[in-house]
C-alpha cells in the first residue's frame, strides 16, 4: 500500500464556497463598521468574539489582537456580541462606525467545569483528585497518539513514546502498575463511549482531556476503573455566526540519536587484531542509511460549526499521512466527525446524535530488518553488479540477510475502520428532574494480510517458496445507558443526585488462514489458493504457514450506580457515588462485585475567618477513599472448563473396526475451570488540597498524597494435580501497593498587554510493590519474565519488589585472562562456572519513580512562544543490544559498536549488573514559535496563525541506547516465547530509531 497523493483534493473550489457563504451580502454592502472588543474588568482583548447583526445570518469574528470588522445593510442595525465566559451584548449601530466593546464577563461561566462521568462539576466543588487540559494547553506538532497532547501536562499521569514508529501507540499509567497479569492502562471514555481507541479520534477534534486519578473520583465506572479513567471530550458548535477553520502542516524527522557501528576498515583492523578470519567483500556500506529515509508527514483539517435558536452543530474531516524513518512503515489516517444537538417539545427533550468514522490504513515496519542493519558485515554490498541482492545463505545459522531485500520482499499491512456513533435524549420533566438515554455503537473491523515473495531470503532457506495471509478482526460494542438526574439548591443547601443502569456487550469475532509454495508474487496475498502447500499431502512437505483458523468470543457487563454531590454554602463539599456491576468473564460465584467513593471537602477560603486573608483567593481541603476493580485482566471463558481439539496429537483416538476406521482429533477440556475467579479490588486514601494566592491568582496548583491497594491479583497459579488437570489456574492471589505524591503548580508569572509569561509545573512520586503472590489456597512464586535472548529472563515479578525488577548476576570485574568475575551469596568474586541461581540478586527498579513535567508560555504581541521540558528520574535500564554488540566474541557472527573497542569484553555474552544503566532523562521535548498575522484588512478570515514546532528536541541522559524513555508497563508474554520485553529494556533483536520531529504549520479561522 502506498499513498496517493492525488487523493488530496485541490480546496480551492471549497474556500470559493466559503467566501460566498460569509460574505452573501458584501456586494449590497451599505456600511463596512469596525472595531475592537476587550475584557471589561481587565482591559485585555478579546480575540474569537462572535458578532452577528440581529436577525441575519451575515458575522465576523473578532481577530487576535480583538479587531473586527463587518459589513451591513439594515437600516437600523444591532450587532450581537457573544463570547465564551462573557455576558453577551447587543449594540444598537447607529450612525457609529468604529466602535469599542467591553464585554463583561459571566462570573458563573468563568468556573472551570470538570467532566467527571456521567455529568460535570464546577471545580470549585470536586473533591477527588482531577485533572483537566484543555484545548489551548496541548502539546504542538504532528501528534501520532492524542495521549501525546498531555504529555508532561498532568501530575501522576505516566507517559512514554517508547518509538517513533507511526503505527505504535504511547505507553502510558496513571499513579503506577495496576495489574501484574494485564493491561495497566487507564479506562478511556470518548464522549460518554468507555473502552473506545484513541487512535481513532482525529487530535484537532478534542476540546479538552480529564484524568480521574483516585478511587473516589473514578469509583463511578466500577470493574474497569483500577487504573484510572481518561475522559475525552470532542468539540461541539455554539449558538453564533457559522464558523470555518482550517489546519494544516508538514513535519519531517531526523534521526535523534544512531548507533555508531564499525565502518569497513574498523571492521577489518579489529578482525585481524583479534585473530578472526576476515570475510572481506571490498566495499563499505552504510547499513542503517540503506533502510532508512527522510519521511514527510502531512496533517489536513476542515471543520464548520455554528447554530441558531435551538440546534447546534460541529462537522469536520480530518486527513494525516505519515511515514516512518524506516522505508517501510505507512500510515494514512481518515476521519469523519459530525455532532448535532437541538431542542424539541417546547425546550423540554434535548436531542444530540454523535457519529465518528475513521479509517487507518497501515504499512507495518520491519523490526527484525532495521535491527539487521546494525548487525551486517560492513564490507558486503547491498546488491551484486547484475542488479540482484546481495545475500550470503553459506554464513552459519542464516545470520548475515540483507535487510535492504527483506524490506522489499516482505509486506505486513491493515485496513482498519473505527465507527463511533451515539444517540441521546433529555427529557426535562421539572426544571430540576431530568431523564436520559442513550445508546451507543464502537465497531472496529480490521483487515489484515502479509506476504513474503519466494525470492526473500528465509522462504529459500527453508522452501517455503513464498508465503502468504489474511486475517480479519471484527470487534462490536454495544452501549445502552439511562440515567435521571434530580438538581435543586435549596437556600444554602445544593444537591445533584443522579442514578442509572448501564449495559455493554462486547462481540469479538475473526478469523485467519496462510499458505505456501508460490509460484509468482504477483497476488501476494490476494489469491491465498494460488499456494500448492495447502493441498500437497506428499510426506514431509514443509507446511510451516499453512493454517486455518477462526474465533468467536463474547462479554457482558451489567451495573446500577448512583452518585450524590452535596455541598452548603461552597464551603463543605460531599461526593458519594456507588456502583454494583456484574461481569460474564469472571466465576460463577462472584460475578458481582460492588464499588463505592467517597470524598469530602472543605473550602477554607469561603469561610469568614478568611476574609481577611487578601493572599489567599481559594484554598481547599479534601480527602476520599475509592474501591474500584479490574476484569480486563481477564479473557472470556477463563473461568469455564472451555473445550477444544488438542493439536499435538498425542491424545488422537482410532476409531472404527478394521478395514473401515480411521484416526480421530479427540476434543476436551483446554484449561481448568474456576467458579471462584473473582475481581482484582483496588483501594485507595487520597488526601489533597487546592490553592490559588494572591488577588491575580499568581500562583495556583495542587498537592495530593495517594496510597492503594490492589487485592485478589489475577495471575496463572500452581495448580493442585489432582484433582485439577493441567498443572495451572487462573486464580486471584496476592497484593500490590502503590504510594505517592504529586504536585501540580500554574505562576502567572508576568502579565500585561505587550508581554505575558505563564508556567506550568508538575510532579510525581510513585512507589510500588508487590507486597504478596500468595493466598490461603494459592502459593505464587517469583515467575521470570524478559528474556533478551534465548532463555535468559533480565526481569522477575516477585514479592517485597516492584513490577519488573531488574535481576540476574552481579558484577565483580574481570580476571586476568579476560574472564567475567560475578559476587556470589557471600560476596566473593567468583567466576560464572561458581554461580548458581541463589547467587542472583535484584538489580533495581524499571519504572520511573519521579516524572516531572515543566511548561512556560510566552506572548510578545502577535508571537507566542511554549516550551516543554520532561523528565523521569530514579529508574534503572537496560540496553538489550551491547551484550551482544560490544562483545568482541560475537564479531565473527556479526558488526559491533564502536564503543567495544574502548569496551572489550571477549567472553561468552552474559547478563549481569554490568548491563545496569541510570535510565534518567530530562527532555527539552516541545518548542513552539507562533506568529498571528493582523487580519484587520481581509474580510473573511478572522484568525490565521503560523507555527514552527520542534519536538523530542534534546535529551540528557548517560543511557546508552536509542532513547531512555521506553516502555512504562509490564505485557505479560508468552511463557514459551524465546524473547520478550519489558519496562525500560531495549531489545536487541528489534530496533527501531527515535527522531527529532520538526513541524510548519497554518491555523486560519473564517
Amino acid at each position: 500500500m502506498k499513498f496517493k497523493m492525488n487523493r488530496i483534493k485541490n480546496y480551492g473550489w471549497v474556500f470559493g464556497l466559503m467566501l460566498l457563504a460569509l460574505s452573501p451580502n458584501s456586494i449590497l454592502a451599505q456600511k463596512r463598521v469596525t472595531g475592537t472588543v476587550t475584557d471589561q474588568s481587565t482591559g485585555d482583548l478579546l480575540p474569537g468574539v462572535n458578532i452577528v447583526v440581529k436577525g441575519t445570518t451575515n458575522g465576523a469574528l473578532t481577530d487576535f489582537d480583538g479587531n473586527f470588522n463587518i459589513e451591513v445593510i439594515s437600516e437600523s442595525p444591532t450587532l450581537i456580541f457573544s463570547y465564551v465566559g462573557f455576558i453577551s451584548q447587543e449594540v444598537p449601530l447607529g450612525n457609529d462606525t468604529n466602535l469599542i466593546v467591553a464585554m463583561e464577563p459571566d462570573i458563573a461561566a468563568l468556573e472551570e467545569v470538570v467532566v467527571i462521568g456521567y455529568g460535570t462539576q464546577n471545580r470549585e466543588t470536586v473533591t477527588g483528585s482531577i485533572a483537566t487540559i484543555k484545548a489551548d494547553e496541548f502539546n504542538s506538532g504532528t501528534i501520532n497518539d492524542p495521549l501525546t497532547l498531555i504529555s508532561g501536562k498532568v501530575a501522576g499521569l505516566y507517559t512514554s513514546n517508547p518509538t517513533s514508529d507511526p503505527n505504535a501507540t504511547a505507553d502510558f499509567s496513571i499513579r503506577g502498575p495496576a495489574t501484574i497479569a494485564g493491561n495497566s492502562q487507564p479506562l478511556i471514555v470518548i464522549d460518554g463511549i468507555p473502552g473506545g481507541s484513541m487512535q481513532s479520534i482525529a487530535p484537532a477534534d478534542i476540546e479538552s482531556i480529564d484524568v480521574l486519578k483516585d478511587g473516589s473520583a473514578a469509583a463511578i465506572y466500577g470493574s474497569r476503573a483500577t487504573a484510572g479513567v481518561i475522559i475525552i471530550t470532542t468539540k461541539k458548535g455554539r449558538e453564533g455566526a457559522t464558523k470555518i477553520n482550517y489546519a494544516t502542516n508538514m513535519t519531517t524527522n531526523l534521526v535523534a540519536n544512531r548507533y555508531d557501528v564499525l565502518n569497513a576498515a574498523q571492521y577489518i583492523q579489529l578482525s585481524q587484531d583479534e585473530g578472526f578470519a576476515v570475510d572481506d567483500a571490498g566495499y563499505d556500506t552504510n547499513w542503517f542509511d540503506e533502510v532508512t529515509r527522510t519521511p514527510i508527514n502531512t496533517s489536513h483539517t476542515l471543520s464548520l460549526s455554528g447554530g441558531s435558536g435551538k440546534t447546534n452543530y460541529y462537522a469536520s474531516i480530518n486527513y494525516n499521512t505519515f511515514e516512518g524513518i524506516d522505508k517501510a512503515s505507512e500510515r494514512e489516517f481518515y476521519n469523519g466527525t459530525l455532532r448535532v444537538n437541538t431542542k424539541a417539545l417546547n425546550d423540554k427533550l434535548d436531542f444530540s446524535f454523535l457519529l465518528n468514522n475513521s479509517f487507518n490504513e497501515r504499512n507495518f515496519a520491519n523490526y527484525g530488518a532495521l535491527s539487521q542493519s546494525l548487525k551486517m558485515n560492513p564490507t558486503y554490498p547491498v546488491r551484486n553488479p547484475d542488479g540482484s541482492f546481495y545475500q550470503r545463505p553459506d554464513i552459519p545459522f542464516g545470520l548475515q540477510w540483507n535487510p535492504v531485500a527483506s524490506m522489499e520482499h516482505n509486506s505486513n499491512n491493515t485496513k482498519e475502520r473505527t465507527l463511533l456513533g451515539t444517540i441521546k435524549l433529555d427529557y426535562h420533566f421539572l426544571p430540576e428532574l431530568t431523564g436520559s438515554l442513550s445508546y451507543s455503537l464502537n465497531k472496529t473491523d480490521i483487515l489484515g494480510g502479509s506476504f513474503s515473495s519466494p525470492e526473500d531470503f528465509f522462504q529459500q532457506r527453508e522452501g517455503q517458496n513464498g508465503s502468504a495471509s489474511r486475517s480479519e478482526n471484527n470487534t462490536t460494542n454495544n452501549i445502552v445507558e439511562t440515567t435521571v438526574a434530580f438538581n435543586k439548591e435549596l437556600g444554602d443547601h445544593d444537591f445533584n443526585v443522579i442514578g442509572g443502569f448501564s449495559y455493554q456487550n462486547t462481540f469479538n469475532e475473526g478469523f485467519s488462514a496462510g499458505n505456501n509454495n508460490f509460484n509468482t508474487d504477483a497476488f501476494e496475498y490476494n489469491n491465498l489458493g494460488a499456494g500448492s502447500a495447502l493441498n500437497n499431502l506428499t510426506p514431509n512437505f514443509n507446511r510451516n504457514g499453512v493454517f486455518m483458523g477462526s474465533y468467536a468470543n463474547e462479554r457482558t457487563l451489567v451495573a446500577f450506580f448512583g452518585r450524590m454531590l452535596y455541598n452548603f454554602q461552597k464551603r463543605y463539599l460531599v461526593n458519594l457515588s456507588v456502583r454494583r456491576e456484574g461481569a460474564s468473564v469472571l466465576g460463577a460465584n462472584n460475578k458481582w462485585g460492588t464499588f463505592y467513593g467517597i470524598s469530602g471537602g472543605w473550602v477554607l477560603s469561603n469561610e469568614p475567618f478568611m476574609e481577611n486573608a487578601g493572599f489567599v483567593k481559594n484554598l481547599k481541603l479534601r480527602g476520599g477513599y475509592g474501591v474500584t476493580g479490574n476484569q480486563e485482566s481477564l479473557s472470556p471463558y477463563q473461568s469455564l472448563a472451555t473445550l477444544g481439539p488438542f493439536f499435538n496429537g498425542t491424545q488422537n483416538s482410532y476409531f472404527g473396526e478394521p478395514g473401515n476406521s480411521m484416526w480421530v482429533q479427540p476434543y476436551g477440556p483446554l484449561i481448568n475451570p474456576n467458579p471462584l475467579l473473582q475481581w482484582e479490588t483496588k483501594k485507595e486514601v487520597n488526601i489533597g488540597m487546592d490553592f490559588t494566592f494572591f488577588k491575580n491568582g499568581w500562583l495556583s496548583g495542587s498537592i495530593d498524597y495517594y496510597k492503594r491497594k490492589i487485592e485478589n491479583l489475577v495471575g496463572n497459579y500452581s495448580a493442585q494435580l489432582p484433582s485439577q488437570i493441567y498443572p495451572n489456574i487462573f486464580a486471584n492471589a496476592g497484593l500490590m501497593e502503590n504510594e505517592g505524591m504529586e504536585l501540580a503548580l500554574d505562576l502567572k508569572i508576568f502579565q500585561n498587554d505587550k508581554f505575558r509569561w505563564n508556567a506550568t509545573f508538575t510532579g510525581a512520586y510513585n512507589k510500588n510493590e508487590i507486597v504478596s503472590i500468595t493466598s490461603e489456597q494459592f502459593k505464587g512464586t517469583a515467575q521470570n519474565i524478559t528474556r533478551v535472548s534465548e532463555g535468559v529472563s533480565i526481569q522477575r515479578l516477585a514479592s517485597g519488589q516492584p513490577v519488573a525488577a531488574f535481576y540476574g548476576r552481579v558484577f565483580a570485574g574481570f580476571s586476568e585472562d579476560g574472564d567475567w568475575l560475578f559476587r556470589n551469596s557471600e560476596g566473593d568474586a567468583v567466576p560464572p562456572s561458581e554461580v548458581g541461581d541463589a547467587d542472583f540478586a535484584y538489580l533495581g527498579n524499571s519504572i520511573p519513580k519521579y516524572n516531572l513535567g515543566l511548561t512556560n508560555n510566552f506572548k510578545i504581541g502577535n508571537f507566542d512562544m511554549t516550551i516543554l521540558l520532561r523528565s523521569a528520574l530514579d529508574f534503572k535500564a537496560v540496553n538489550g543490544k551491547r551484550i551482544f554488540h560490544e562483545n568482541i566474541s560475537y564479531l565473527s557472527r556479526q558488526n559491533l559498536f564502536e564503543s567495544a573497542l574502548d569496551q572489550r569484553v571477549n567472553n561468552s555474552p552474559t547478563f549481569s549488573s554490568y548491563y545496569i544503566e541510570d535510565g534518567g532523562y530530562l527532555k527539552l521535548d516541545n518548542v513552539t514559535l507562533g506568529y498571528s498575522l493582523p487580519m484587520e484588512n481581509i474580510g473573511f478570515i478572522s484568525n490565521l496563525r503560523v507555527f514552527l514546532t520542534g519536538s523530542n528536541l534534546l535529551t540528557v541522559t548517560n543511557f546508552s541506547g536509542t532513547d531512555p524513555e521506553m516502555g512504562l508497563n509490564y505485557y505479560p508474554a508468552d511463557p514459551n516465547a524465546e524473547v520478550s520485553g519489558g519496562p525500560s529494556v531495549e531489545s536487541y533483536y528489534n530496533y527501531y530509531p527515535r527522531t527529532r520531529n520538526f513541524t510548519l504549520g497554518i491555523n486560519a479561522s473564517f
